[in-house]
């Protein structure tokens, strides 16, 4: 397990939203928080004096619908990789992953202080979607035995109801 006190490392937390394309905001992951996790990342940014001025070693955790979430940011050298053949395009709404943030002091135009971004990220199970779903009805019923002749009832026939050329 990581001892570092400038890395976090959180297992299997479910993510929220994901912005890969940085569209103005930057590149980010917003995870759910639950009280452990909570506890992990509030110990991280204190410990590190993460953030600006008077935020600095306070965790920025945002309330949607009464339930906790924290943004982690994702740099252009963040590493992906995922289980069973996923990676970062699987990710969204209820993807599991496990990450590594690390906490770095910065000083440029933009000001002065310390800030984290993730430097690895490993999708455990990719986000659910409508496809899933579609995808899972048409493959409801594969692998059972198409209905055959065999298992059509028998029926009699006269040879005189065959047509001659048949015969």
């Amino acid at each position: 397990m990581n001892n570092d006190p400038k890395k976090l490392t959180l297992r299997s937390v479910r993510v929220v939203f994901c912005s890969l394309e940085d569209d103005g905001f930057g590149k980010s992951i917003t995870i759910s928080v639950d009280p452990e996790t909570e506890k992990k990342i509030t110990q991280f940014v204190t410990t590190n004096k993460i953030g600006k001025g008077a935020n600095a070693g306070k965790p920025n955790f945002k309330d949607y619908e009464g339930k906790k979430q924290y943004a982690f940011k994702i740099s252009d050298f963040t590493r992906f990789a995922g289980l069973n053949g996923l990676d970062e395009t699987k990710l969204g709404f209820g993807a599991t992953i496990s990450l590594v943030a690390n906490s770095f002091a910065y000083d440029n135009k933009f000001g002065k202080g310390i800030s984290s971004n993730l430097s690895a990220v490993l999708v455990e199970r990719g986000a659910d979607t409508k496809a899933d779903a579609d995808l899972a009805d048409l493959m409801q019923g594969l692998g059972e035995p198409l209905p055959s002749d065999e298992d059509a009832p028998f029926e009699e026939i006269d040879l005189a109801d065959v047509p001659e050329e048949l015969r």
